[in-house]
């Protein structure tokens, strides 16, 4: 009788289970196992520029002192100033920006940067035909437009900074421009800005870029890169296999 008993009471308790929710236990989920997060692509020299601190407010094109500074090394000397017909607003070396056959021109903003120790440039980056004689465009300067930049360009000697610091970076007296010893030294960490552009001493060389479209170069001793929304992916760091000196970095 008893046995009927357990009997009964066991199959009216499995028929109250499969009514209600078919007593089926759920499993408690497996904890989630921790994934490491992989290497990260480094930074923009444009990304590095922004997070920079400014050292100097913007200066407007009326400024009667053009923004200049030279790195610690005496390697690359950069100055905020202004093209017109192609001619630079440049104390450090004479030259035509004020002649009057380029009133008519446009006056464009720039930012322009020196070198004493450079790379030659690569010949996809050869943007001038000097004169038609193909023949005299050398590293050793960079050039930042509002909408490209340029490495390299025509001349005969050497740059006004490779004049004055020469491969050791002992100064001496320039002829004919500014004395480079009273150009303002600017040290790693900080930047300078002016007409949109931005510059500072990265690396072992300096970037500057227009941080409105990200356009800009990085040049150092041994190596330079041009880069912006419009140039091709292909390699675009050059490395020169003979830079002119193997002194040192910025």
């Amino acid at each position: 009788m008893a046995l009927r008993r357990t009997a009964a009471l066991l199959a009216a308790m499995l028929f109250f289970c499969v009514s209600l929710s078919g007593c089926i236990t759920v499993p408690d989920p497996a904890p989630a196992t921790a994934t490491s997060q992989g290497p990260t692509d480094p930074l923009t020299y444009v990304e590095r520029l922004k997070a920079t601190p400014v050292v100097k407010p913007t200066d407007g094109l009326a400024s009667t002192e053009l923004p200049q500074f030279v790195t610690d090394s005496r390697n690359i000397a950069c100055i905020f100033t202004t093209s017109q017909a192609g001619n630079l607003n440049l104390p450090w070396e004479p030259n035509n920006y004020g002649n009057s056959a380029n009133e008519a021109a446009p006056i464009i903003p720039v930012a322009h940067c020196q070198m004493a120790n450079y790379p030659t440039p690569a010949q996809n980056d050869i943007v001038d035909n000097c004169a038609g004689t193909n023949i005299g465009y050398l590293g050793g300067t960079a050039l930042l437009y509002p909408d490209h930049a340029e490495y390299g360009g025509c001349r005969a000697g050497v740059t006004a900074v490779e004049a004055v610091f020469g491969f050791s970076g002992a100064a001496k007296q320039n002829s004919g421009g500014q004395d480079m010893n009273s150009i303002a030294v600017l040290p790693p960490g900080n930047a300078m800005e002016a007409q949109g552009y931005r510059c500072a001493p990265l690396d072992d060389g300096v970037a500057c870029a227009n941080l409105a479209d990200e356009t800009g170069f990085f040049i150092a001793a041994k190596k330079y890169e041009i880069f912006g929304p419009d140039v091709p992916d292909a390699p675009d760091v050059k490395a020169s296999a003979a830079p002119t000196s193997a002194a040192p970095t910025s």
